[in-house]
């Protein structure tokens, strides 16, 4: 798998590179001292001159190759110092996308994520509890503002999310990579209707004994900000007030004079109220993208209630919906070396996607505040997904 071209540790210096002492004027000397040692110093300088005629060309030559060095040696240098990522992008979007995010980090960003020191980031550690100013910048932004960390609002699977006021969030990821990573998923998402979470690129800078540090990050809209929209998280890691806020957000509503447990337990019955979920599932699958199959992190599963009103609400007539949700697609270790990921997943990652999307909807129905789901809930998820698979 290609890794992320974020330059290396810069190479050793030039002017620390041991110097040749083959040139055409310590040739020269080394031989008339030698001569005139046994004869004269006229002698000497006779048999250097016209051996350093002989020796003028490989002389010169081994000045031209350690010039060349020492030429590339800093263009290698140099150009390590930039942040870039190497990707196998298809799509031309989602490329010119990030090209204008590339331009953006090679504006702002001035040290390579290996070449900040450790007590650096211990600093930025301590400006996570609020205390120390943090400077930030985006690409709709001309210059660095000025910021606070506020309380963290999320551990996600590998990073963290920190409230920075207007409604928005900061993500502080753990690895360098997973920060290009998601903002190319987040815009082939986009691009094929799947909702996620909105994000944008940010820098921020930092400074310490002196000197300022930065690091590619980016913002996102701030997870509580989703209810005001009637719109309700729900995955693995829930958190007790998401769950209190699904409380009640049934996806079906069953008549009065209908038995409630058979017309639940039906599956014909859910086919309408999740037909914006299948599809979202359907699209990920036919476009090479995983929640969890490619992927080495298991609770990518995320998904979200919609009701009417809301961006993401099909339109259609059920007051609720459940639709997927995917974000976090890489970890320290995963990477992501081409877009799409795979041309197409197989039909055993198609039926693993959609049964954990189903179990999910069943939790809202059942009790999103439920540890497990009861045996016949288990039941009716094995039914949806064997009625709703490609065969």
């Amino acid at each position: 798998m290609t890794g992320p071209t974020a330059g290396n540790p810069a190479l050793n210096s030039p002017q620390n590179a041991p110097n040749s002492e083959w040139t055409c004027v310590s040739w020269f000397k080394k031989i008339s001292d030698t001569v005139a040692s046994k004869t004269s110093r006229f002698f000497g300088r006779v048999v250097a001159a016209v051996l350093s005629v002989a020796a003028f060309i490989p002389s010169l030559g081994v000045d031209l190759v350690y010039a060349a060095k020492s030429l590339y040696d800093r263009k290698v240098t140099h150009l390590q110092t930039k942040v870039e990522w190497i990707r196998d992008i298809h799509d031309n979007d989602v490329k010119t996308t990030m090209a204008n995010h590339n331009r953006f980090l090679a504006k702002n960003v001035l040290h390579h994520p290996e070449a900040i020191p450790e007590a650096a980031h211990r600093q930025l550690a301590e400006a996570l509890n609020g205390d120390i100013p943090i400077e930030l910048i985006t690409p709709d932004q001309n210059a660095f503002t000025t910021f606070k960390f506020g309380e963290e609002l999320r551990i996600g699977e590998s990073r963290r999310y920190y409230d920075i006021g207007d409604g928005q969030a900061l993500a502080m990821n753990n690895c360098p990579h997973q920060f290009y990573d998601e903002l190319m998923m987040n815009r082939y998402l986009e691009k094929l209707g799947v909702p996620t979470i909105e994000i944008k690129p940010a820098v921020i800078r930092w400074e310490f004994e002196g000197e300022k540090y930065t690091m590619a990050t980016y913002i996102t809209t701030s997870f509580s900000e989703y209810a005001k929209q009637n719109a309700f998280l729900m995955h693995i890691r829930s958190t007790s007030e998401e769950n209190e806020l699904l409380d009640g957000k049934k996806l079906l509503v069953v008549d009065e004079d209908k038995d409630e447990d058979e017309y639940i337990r039906t599956p014909e019955n859910w086919d309408e109220v999740l037909k914006p979920l299948v599809n979202d599932v359907r699209t990920l699958i036919d476009n090479g993208v995983s929640t969890r199959a490619c992927y080495r992190i298991a609770a990518t599963h995320k998904a979200i209630v919609v009701g009417k009103g809301n961006k993401f609400h099909s339109g259609g007539p059920a007051k609720y919906e459940i639709r997927a949700f995917p974000y976090e697609f890489v970890d320290e270790t995963t990477q992501l070396d081409q877009l799409p990921p795979k041309k197409r997943l197989t039909a055993r990652e198609e039926e693993e996607i959609l049964q954990h999307y189903f179990e999910l909807a069943a939790f809202v129905q059942f009790n999103p505040k439920a540890w497990c789901l009861p045996k016949e809930w288990k039941k009716l998820v094995k039914y949806l997904v064997e009625r709703h698979i490609r065969r």
